[in-house]
């Protein structure tokens, strides 16, 4: 009698829209070193600032590629947003069910996250490269340099994802009390990706950048 094969339950497909080139490259990185077949990464190219035309772009890319799950990146300065502001684009991506992962300022804090915790309400981005610089002396906050002298950055810090979690969630019970609205919520975004693709073997990883203690 023939063996019934055991049937796999299809991953859900996710797609990844950023408002920046530097975002974009990222998660490209972060897609290419975790193997991520179902998940699919795309800038949206230079535009304008404007949230509901930027949102109503990422809605086509999930309807046109049958995603079952877009998130949009993007960060308060460069789409010049306030608390007040976000609030009433929160609104829209729910409507428009485009879920959202943002910085506050930009994408440098998650990076700084992976090495030092938060405790003040805020930093500036100048402050924050510094830091970065004493983990990465050759970190830029660039496209280019993601294009160039960091196109391993993702395996530099992915083995300390759990750290950026961890201080990102401190930063975020901090700065809602001011605010209302956390600062940056990628640990949303990154618990999405593991549950639509599965856990990352970081083992290679902690092996190239000789962390595999």
């Amino acid at each position: 009698m023939a063996r019934k094969k055991k049937s796999i339950k299809p991953k859900k497909t996710m797609l990844i829209v950023t408002a920046s080139e530097d975002e974009a490259l990222y998660f490209a990185q972060l897609r290419k070193d975790s193997r991520y077949a179902n998940l699919s990464v795309e800038w949206l190219g230079p535009h304008k600032n404007d949230m509901e035309k930027s949102l109503s772009k990422v809605a086509r890319k999930k309807t046109q590629g049958r995603y079952k799950e877009v998130w949009f990146v993007f960060s308060f300065k460069e789409m010049d947003l306030t608390n007040e502001s976000f609030k009433e684009i929160q609104k829209i991506a729910n409507k428009k069910r485009v879920k959202l992962a943002w910085s506050n300022p930009g994408i440098n804090l998650w990076y700084y996250f992976h090495f030092y915790p938060l405790n003040a309400t805020e930093i500036s981005e100048e402050e924050i490269n510094k830091k970065i610089r004493e983990k990465i002396p050759s970190f830029e906050p660039t496209a280019e340099y993601l294009k160039t002298e960091g196109l391993d950055f993702y395996k530099k810090i992915c083995v300390l994802d759990n750290d950026a979690n961890r201080n990102a969630r401190m930063y975020n019970n901090i700065v809602e009390q001011f605010t209302g609205v956390a600062a940056i919520n990628y640990v949303e975004l990154s618990l999405a990706i593991t549950e639509n693709c599965g856990q990352a073997n970081f083992t290679l990883n902690q092996r190239t950048i000789g962390m595999d203690k």
